[in-house]
C-alpha cells in the first residue's frame, strides 16, 4: 500500500490541514508546524490540538503518514553559537507541537557547516540532535537529503548515515528522500531510480526510511540547485516517478509532494495512486 499527499497548507488553523488533504483525494500530508520562515510563534491552542486529531480520525488519515517538516531557519551544523542556540530552541519547540498534535516525528535539514571543514559540520548536526532528543521520548527525526548548495549538507545518503551513525540516539533518527534533491545532487533519478533507492534501503534499511518527498526537477542532473518543479514537467519526468511509488522503500510510507502548481495536486495524487494500482494487479 502506498500513501501519497502534499504539503497543505496551515492558514488559518491547523485543524484544517486533514480536511484540505482529504479533499485533495490525498491518503497523506506534510505540513509546517508553524511559520516556518521566523523564530517563534504562538503556541498552537489546545482546542486546535485536538480538533487537528479529531480530523484526522475522522477523515482516516493514518497518524503515521503524516510528516510535518521543521522550520528553515535552524541550522543544526553552523559554527556560529547563537545561531545553534537559537536553532535548538526552535527544534526542540517545533518537536512539542508536532507531540500536541498526536505526531511523532519530524522532517528536517541537516544544516550548512557555513566555514570550515565539513567533518566539523557532520558532529555538530549529530550533537544537536542529540540535544533536541535528550528528553523526548518516542520521537523519530527525518534527516533530508539535500541538493548540495554551498556547504549544505546531506547530498549523499552515505552523509546522512555519518550523521545518523555520529549520534548517540541514533535509535531515533532517520531519513527523508526527496527526488528533486536527490537528482541535483547526483543521482540520476530519471533513468535509475531503482538502483538508488536499493542504494538507500541497502544503507538504512526500510524502518530508517521515513518518508519520501516526490519532486521533479527544473534543474539538471549533479546541477547542485534544489529547483521544484511539477511531475512530468522537469527533467526527472514522469515515467520514473511510476518507477518510484512502486518500490519496497515507498511502501507504508508518506509520500509528499511538494510540486510548484498547487492546481496540479490532486491529478498528481490520482496518477501516482493508478501507477501503483497498475503494479499490483
Amino acid at each position: 500500500m502506498i500513501y501519497v499527499g502534499p504539503h497543505i497548507s496551515i492558514a488559518k488553523d491547523i485543524s484544517l490541514a486533514p480536511g484540505r488533504a482529504k479533499a485533495l483525494g490525498a491518503t497523506a500530508f506534510a505540513l509546517f508546524l508553524k511559520n516556518q520562515k521566523i523564530w517563534s510563534a504562538p503556541d498552537i491552542k489546545k482546542e486546535s490540538a485536538s480538533s487537528f486529531k479529531e480530523n484526522v480520525r475522522a477523515l482516516g488519515f493514518n497518524d503515521d503518514m503524516i510528516l510535518p517538516h521543521a522550520g528553515y531557519l535552524i541550522n543544526m551544523a553552523s559554527p556560529d553559537e547563537e545561531m545553534r542556540r537559537k536553532s535548538l530552541l526552535l527544534l526542540k519547540d517545533e518537536i512539542k507541537r508536532a507531540k500536541e498534535i498526536g505526531i511523532r516525528k519530524l522532517n528536517i535539514h541537516p544544516g550548512a557547516y557555513i566555514e570550515g571543514e565539513r567533518e566539523d559540520g557532520i558532529r555538530r548536526s549529530a550533537e544537536m540532535l542529540d540535544q533536541a532528543l535528550s528528553d523526548v521520548d518516542d520521537f523519530m527525526i527525518a534527516l533530508e537529503d539535500t541538493a548540495g548548495s554551498g556547504s549544505n549538507l546531506g547530498s549523499s545518503l552515505e552523509e546522512l548515515a555519518q550523521i545518523i551513525d555520529m549520534s548517540k540516539k541514533k535509535d531515533c533518527l532517520g531519513i527523508t528522500l526527496d527526488t528533486c534533491h536527490l537528482y541535483g545532487a547526483g543521482y540520476d533519478m530519471r533513468n535509475e531510480a531503482t538502483m538508488v533507492l536499493d542504494k538507500a534501503l541497502s544503507i538504512f534499511g526500510k524502518d530508517k526510511i521515513l518518508g519520501v518527498h516526490l519532486n521533479d526537477s527544473k534543474a539538471d542532473l549533479a546541477s547542485r540547485k534544489d529547483r521544484h518543479d511539477s511531475l512530468g514537467k522537469g527533467k526527472i519526468g514522469l515515467e520514473a516517478f511510476r518507477e518510484i511509488v512502486c518500490h519496497k522503500a515507498a511502501e507504508e510510507r508518506p509520500l509528499i509532494l511538494e510540486t510548484i502548481d498547487e492546481s496540479l495536486w490532486e491529478e498528481e495524487i490520482k496518477t501516482l495512486l493508478q501507477f501503483y494500482q497498475e503494479y499490483i494487479s
